[in-house]
C-alpha cells in the first residue's frame, strides 16, 4: 500500500518551499539612498547560488532591490542605516515565491569572521570595502574574498571566562586607522587591551576599575593622536609599572609629541591640585626647558605658591607661600619703565643708583618716586 499520508507531507512541504524558503545569496548591487528626494531605500539586489541552470541570460535567479533589515528607530530621518556590501553572502527569506527580504549577513569561507579572544568579547571592525572578482554569470568564485583594509575598530573586553565578575571589561576605539588591524586583518594578536599600541595609532582607551593591563592604572581614561600626543587621566593608584607619567589618582596630562619617544611640551594637574605648563619633558626629573608652575594651599609638591623657571640658565621668578617674591639671575635683571615706585626698606646696604630717592643713596630726598629711570640695571 502507498504511504498516502507520507506523499501528503512531501507534497505539502514542497508547496510550502515554492511559497516561503530561507536561501544564502551573493549580493550583486546596492541600492541605498543618497538624495531627499529620490525614491531609493537601502535595498540589494541578490544571485541565488542555489539554481538549476549555471548560464541563464534572462537571469531569473536574480532578485532585485530586496529590503534589508536594518537598525531602524523609526521616525523621519532616523535611524542606524547600513547595507550588505557587493559580494557578501546574506539570509534571504523569500515569501510568495519571488518576493525576499535580507535578514542578514552569513559567514562562509569567502568572509572569515575577526578572531576574539573569549567567545563574549565585542568586536566592531569596519574599513573600505575591497571588491571581490565577479565572473560573467555572476558568481563569485575566487575565494577567500579580499581583506579588509584601513579598517577602524571598537572593542570590549570581556577579560577571563569565569561566570563571575572580575579582570577585564576594558574598552578600546580605533579611528582612521588600526596599523595592526590593517597589517594582520584576522586580528589574532588582539589579546586585551595592552595589544593595542599608541604608536601610528588614532583613539581612545578606557580602563575598568579591574583592569587586564599592565602598563595602566584601573580607571584610566585616555586619548592619543598617530603624533604620539595623548590625554591621560587617571583615577586610582597603583603599583603598575605604568607606560606612561602618572603620580596616580587625580593625575591627568596634556602632552605634545612628535612621537612615543619624542615628547615636547605638556599641561599637568597633579593630585594635590598643583598645576604646570612646561615646554619640554624629561620625566622623572622634568628639569629641562622652561615651566610654569602653580601650587595648591596644601601642595606636597612645591613649597613655592607660583614659579616661573628657566632650567637652561636657572633664571627664575617665584612666589612663596609666604608672599615673598624672589627674582633670580646669574647675569641681569633689567627693569624697563617710565615710571616706578618702590616702598618699604632697602636692605642691600650699598647702592648703586648714584643720584637716586632710596634712602642710602647719594640723591638725598624722600618721596620714594623715581620718575624718567633709564634701562637700568636693578
Amino acid at each position: 500500500m502507498p504511504g498516502y499520508k507520507n506523499r501528503s507531507l512531501d507534497q505539502t512541504k514542497r508547496l510550502i518551499n515554492r511559497k516561503i524558503r530561507l536561501e544564502i545569496c551573493a549580493v550583486d548591487d546596492v541600492e541605498w539612498h543618497k538624495e531627499p528626494n529620490d525614491h531609493q531605500f537601502n535595498t540589494v539586489t541578490v544571485v541565488m547560488r542555489d539554481r538549476a541552470m549555471r548560464q541563464d541570460d534572462s537571469k531569473s535567479y536574480y532578485r532585485a532591490k530586496l529590503p534589508v533589515l536594518q537598525n531602524f528607530e523609526g521616525g523621519h530621518h532616523l535611524g542606524g542605516n547600513f547595507n550588505p556590501r557587493k559580494g557578501d553572502l546574506v539570509y534571504v527569506l523569500f515569501y510568495k515565491e519571488r518576493e525576499g527580504i535580507v535578514l542578514g549577513n552569513a559567514w562562509s569561507w569567502a568572509e572569515y569572521p575577526i578572531c576574539r579572544p573569549t567567545p563574549y568579547d565585542i568586536a566592531l571592525k569596519g574599513g573600505q570595502w575591497m571588491e571581490p572578482y565577479q565572473d560573467d554569470n555572476g558568481d563569485f568564485p575566487t575565494q577567500p574574498y579580499p581583506a579588509g583594509k584601513k579598517p577602524f575598530c571598537f572593542r570590549w573586553f570581556h577579560g577571563p571566562v569565569t561566570g563571575s565578575t572580575g579582570p577585564g571589561r576594558d574598552w578600546a576605539w580605533l579611528f582612521d586607522y588600526c596599523r595592526m588591524g590593517d597589517e594582520t586583518p584576522s586580528c589574532k594578536a588582539c589579546k586585551d587591551i595592552d595589544s593595542i599600541v599608541r604608536e601610528g595609532n588614532h583613539g581612545m582607551k578606557f580602563y575598568s576599575s579591574e583592569t587586564e593591563s599592565k602598563v595602566a592604572n584601573p580607571l584610566r581614561g585616555e586619548y592619543f593622536s598617530p603624533c604620539g600626543s595623548y590625554w591621560m587621566f587617571d583615577s586610582l593608584d597603583s603599583d603598575i609599572s605604568s607606560e606612561m607619567f602618572t603620580e596616580g589618582k587625580g593625575f591627568w596630562t596634556l602632552q605634545g609629541a612628535l612621537a612615543l619617544a619624542d615628547l615636547k611640551g605638556h599641561i599637568r594637574h597633579y593630585p594635590d591640585g598643583d598645576m604646570e605648563i612646561h615646554s619640554a619633558t624629561s620625566d622623572p626629573n622634568d628639569n629641562t626647558g622652561v615651566r610654569c608652575a602653580v601650587a595648591a594651599p596644601n601642595s606636597t609638591k612645591y613649597d613655592f605658591a607660583f614659579e616661573a623657571i628657566d632650567f637652561t640658565t636657572g633664571a627664575y621668578i617665584r612666589i612663596l607661600k609666604t608672599g615673598e617674591i624672589k627674582l633670580h639671575s646669574a647675569t641681569k635683571i633689567t627693569l624697563d619703565a617710565p615710571e616706578s615706585e618702590e616702598t618699604g626698606h632697602n636692605t642691600n646696604q650699598s647702592c648703586t643708583h648714584g643720584s637716586c630717592s632710596c634712602s642710602l643713596g647719594g640723591g638725598g630726598g624722600g618721596g620714594g618716586v623715581n620718575s624718567g629711570w633709564p634701562s637700568s640695571e636693578w
